[in-house]
């Protein structure tokens, strides 16, 4: 037992839902080129789970047609996993489960951030450094801030094990997941239902999913069908990679957001920015699942881009419902259990399911 695990022990602090309906580190791509990122966790639903689900005939058994809600979490591209609490997976993941569904967070290779944001992102936290180091008259704290930024930008550019990762290889991972989960989801959990996919990010991960549902040349490239994802649920995304928190390209706002997050991104030879924009790709009498669009009160202004892109689904008459919840953009998934977002999310669940 862990030194973390006995201090819950004693202070007789109690997980919220049974680990042992966790199912980790389950590996859903074993090529030549497979990473550590290739891995999910399975949230198996609760049996005190209250949660109407219909039953559909197979042989001489009535099962129960439960839905898979599978998660992409975000992280800036550059950032988070499966694992992390703090990028809100495992929070959504359980909450399925507790609604009695199937969830399914998913991790997948992460781009290498660039120099122009790593810059960025060091000068920003070195004002503070400075700021609070002047005032304390300690040199060695912008010493040692100097000396671990040198380190870490040592460390992201020259170690030459990691391999560049564009954004069709994180699309590519998604196509895994899912390719997996139609597969072999039912050896997790009998009940579950493959043809029922429900695909759900935040932040980065919204950005994703949306761009794999809408350009549909990545699910054709991996021969999985459309018809498979009962909808879509996209939490504080990005879908306009260029200016995602105001109408003109130019403005400063867009700026800051391209060299601190877009900068981040790889993309493949002959391809550019605007081609890997969700909102490029709704266009009317196309086939597009169902979409949920939620924005955070708060939302680094990214709520600016979601109204966007849903008037870009209301103008093509594509199906598209959206809401805004109290709170801010991390907390929207974190507190995902107790916010307005659990509400719109499992509404639009229950909807949409087939059976």
């Amino acid at each position: 037992m862990s030194y973390f695990e006995k201090l819950k022990r004693f202070l007789h602090i109690k997980p919220s839902y049974d680990p042992s309906l966790i199912i980790r580190d389950v590996a859903y791509f074993s090529g030549s080129d497979a990473h550590v990122n290739h891995k999910l966790d399975i949230f198996l639903p609760s049996s005190k789970a209250d949660v109407e689900t219909n039953s559909y005939q197979q042989g001489e058994a009535v099962r129960k047609a439960l839905p898979v809600i599978v998660h992409i979490h975000g992280g800036g591209w550059v950032r988070g996993s499966r694992r992390s609490e703090s990028r809100g997976g495992p929070a959504i993941s359980r909450t399925c489960a507790d609604e009695g569904f199937v969830g399914v967070v998913v991790s997948y290779r992460l781009a290498r951030i660039s120099a122009i944001s790593f810059f960025a992102w060091a000068f920003i936290f070195g004002l503070i450094i400075i700021i609070i180091g002047l005032g304390l008259l300690s040199w060695e704290l912008i010493v040692g801030y100097v000396t671990f930024m040198v380190g870490a930008y040592a460390y992201n550019f020259f170690y030459r094990v990691r391999t560049p990762v564009n954004i069709d290889h994180m699309l590519d991972d998604l196509s895994y997941a899912l390719i997996y989960i139609r597969d072999h989801i039912n050896e997790h959990c009998p009940d579950a239902d493959p043809n029922q996919i429900f695909l759900t990010g935040h932040s980065a991960g919204a950005h994703l999913i949306s761009l794999l549902t809408l350009d549909k040349s990545h699910l054709l490239r991996h021969n999985f069908p459309l018809s498979s994802i009962s909808g879509v649920i996209s939490i504080s995304g990005i879908y306009s990679l260029a200016n995602p928190t105001h109408d003109s390209h130019n403005n400063v706002r867009s700026w800051v957001f391209r060299i601190l997050y877009s900068s981040n991104l790889l993309y493949p030879r002959g391809r550019k920015m605007s081609e890997y924009s969700p909102i490029e790709y709704i266009k009317e009498g196309e086939e597009i699942p169902p979409f949920l669009v939620l924005s955070a009160k708060y939302d680094m202004g990214l709520e600016v881009d979601a109204k966007r892109f849903v008037e870009k689904f209301r103008s093509c008459h594509q199906p598209v419902e959206y809401f805004t919840v109290e709170g801010s953009h991390g907390s929207i998934a974190t507190k995902f259990a107790k916010n307005d977002a659990r509400k719109h999310f499992f509404e639009f669940v229950r909807q949409h399911m087939k059976y």
